[in-house]
C-alpha cells in the first residue's frame, strides 16, 4: 500500500492518495482533480478510484470535490452529521472562499456512522466520529495509519471556533483517540502540516 500526499497551496490542506496498485482512495478534497490525475499516472499501475473519503465538510477540504466526483466516476462518503454542511455554504464556510461551495451531486454522497468500516478492494478503512473541530470531524484508520483531518496537528488540535466545534466534546474524542483508537498505530496523517 502507498500513500501519497498532495498539498493545496492556497490554503496548505492535505489530500492524500492511498494506493494498492488496483484500487486508489482519495481522502480530503483540497487537492485539484487535475493535480490528483497526475499523482495517480506516476504509480507503475494505474488504480482506479473508488471514493473519496471526507474528514469533515469544512470548505478547504471540500473545495474539488465536484470535479473530484465528475473526473473519477466515483462516491464520495462523509459521517451522517456532515451530509447537511455539504448542501450550505454558511455551515461549510465557503462563503469565506472566493468561489462557495456547495455538492453539485447528491446522489453520490454516501453517509458513514462511528464504527463503520469501508471497504474499497482490498483496501478496509474504519471510521471514527471525532467531534469538536466540527461535529462531523471524522478519522479512518487503514492498518496502522490514522487520517485525522483537522482532529489531531503534529503539533495541536483543530480550532473550535468555527460553526458546529465545542471545545468540550474536542477533548473527549482526543481522549478516545489516545486510549481506544491510537493503540495500534503507528502513523498520523493530518489535515494540515506534517
Amino acid at each position: 500500500m502507498d500513500i501519497v500526499k498532495i498539498v493545496e497551496e492556497k490554503m496548505g490542506q492535505n489530500t492524500y492518495i492511498i494506493n494498492d496498485d488496483k484500487t486508489a482512495v482519495i481522502i480530503d478534497a483540497g487537492a485539484s482533480a487535475e493535480a490528483i490525475e497526475e499523482h495517480i499516472n506516476l504509480f507503475e499501475h494505474k488504480p482506479e478510484v473508488k471514493a473519496v473519503l471526507l474528514t469533515h465538510a469544512h470548505f478547504d477540504h471540500i473545495r474539488n470535490l465536484n470535479a473530484i466526483l465528475k473526473k473519477f466516476d466515483c462516491k464520495a462518503y462523509i459521517c451522517k452529521p456532515g451530509k447537511e454542511m455539504l448542501y450550505s455554504k454558511d455551515m461549510n464556510l465557503s462563503y469565506l472562499d472566493e468561489e462557495p461551495f456547495v455538492i453539485k451531486s447528491k446522489k453520490d454522497i454516501v453517509t458513514f456512522e462511528d464504527g463503520d468500516t469501508l471497504t474499497f478492494g482490498d483496501l478496509d478503512f474504519i471510521c471514527y466520529n471525532t467531534p469538536g473541530h466540527s461535529v462531523d470531524s471524522s478519522c479512518f484508520a487503514i492498518l496502522d495509519n490514522l487520517f485525522t483531518g483537522d482532529t489531531v496537528f503534529k503539533v495541536g488540535v483543530g480550532r473550535t471556533d468555527m460553526y458546529s466545534g465545542n471545545e468540550d466534546v474536542l477533548r473527549i474524542s482526543l481522549r478516545r483517540i489516545k486510549d481506544e483508537v491510537a493503540k495500534d498505530i503507528n502513523h498520523f496523517y493530518a489535515g494540515h502540516g506534517a
